[in-house]
């Protein structure tokens, strides 16, 4: 049967976008397409849509790496309010989040990826004289220190640095490896803000107890044993995307992305 322009025209976006999505997944094997010599590039030939593919076989693809690869469906619960009710009754400065992740390659067996987030708020700024420039300038500033190369990696671990400095919008409580590799994120967020680092501004709790990266044994759990939850695990989060929210915006803007699946970015990378 010959194939229908219609699918060789999605076909050819597909491999352009989705194999870009699938290519970043399963960064730390080359680009071109593998063989089954290993599970983890078998895994990545199985999603990607080669040239030749039918329709029923492409879905077949992204199905796979929707919910086998990547497992969306055991995202965990995320408990929120919408937009508009929430406006309505808190007002905030102009608020910017972070996203990090564990690569996919650095996942422990039968865990989940590790995440990270570190937000702050834009104290200069209100919904008034946040303005597109400025998000743009703000997206820049991310990219510069967060995005460039391969992505900045957050070393996680037990060590909790807090930084308070409310007069620059910052109230962080970062989880890391070791003190200097806290306070390196704390200076990144500085840098990023425009504001001189400042020391009196943050200090070191170490935990007396060690970190819990992949606990064995089970807990009971509503009438079942359940695998136990890890405690401050030790690993590296890659940063992903940031979004800035601003009061009174229905939607969120996103100022950078790493990850390609949004498409109204102000940088990519």
């Amino acid at each position: 049967m010959p194939v229908s322009k219609n699918w060789a025209n999605l076909k050819s976006f597909l491999r352009k976008t989705y194999n870009r999505e699938v290519n970043e997944w399963f960064r730390d094997e080359p680009e071109n397409v593998p063989d089954n010599s290993t599970p983890r590039k078998q895994s990545k030939r199985a999603c990607l849509i080669l040239p030749k593919e039918t329709q029923n076989t492409a879905l077949i693809k992204t199905l796979t790496f929707r919910y086998v690869v990547q497992q969306v469906h055991l995202r965990p619960e995320v408990f929120g309010t919408p937009v508009e009710p929430y406006q309505e009754k808190v007002a905030f400065r102009p608020h910017v989040h972070l996203y990090f992740r564990q690569d996919a390659s650095a996942v422990a067996n039968g865990r989940r990826a590790m995440e990270g987030e570190i937000s702050f708020r834009l104290i200069d700024e209100t919904s008034e004289t946040m303005t597109e420039a400025k998000a743009k300038a703000l997206a820049l500033d991310i990219k510069r220190e967060l995005a460039t190369g391969n992505g900045y990696i957050w070393k996680k671990g037990k060590y909790s640095i807090v930084c308070q400095d409310p007069d620059n919008g910052l109230n962080l409580k970062i989880y890391a490896l070791n003190e200097l590799e806290g306070i390196e994120v704390v200076q990144k967020l500085y840098d990023i803000i425009g504001k001189p680092y400042d020391e009196t501004k943050v200090r070191i709790v170490e935990p007396k107890r060690d970190s819990e990266t992949n606990p064995s044994g089970n807990n009971l759990v509503y009438g079942k044993l359940r695998r136990k939850k890890r405690w401050r695990p030790i690993g590296n989060v890659r940063f992903q995307y940031a979004v800035l929210t601003v009061h009174g915006m229905p939607h969120r803007i996103i100022l950078v992305d790493r990850t390609k699946r949004y498409l109204n970015a102000l940088e990519w990378v």
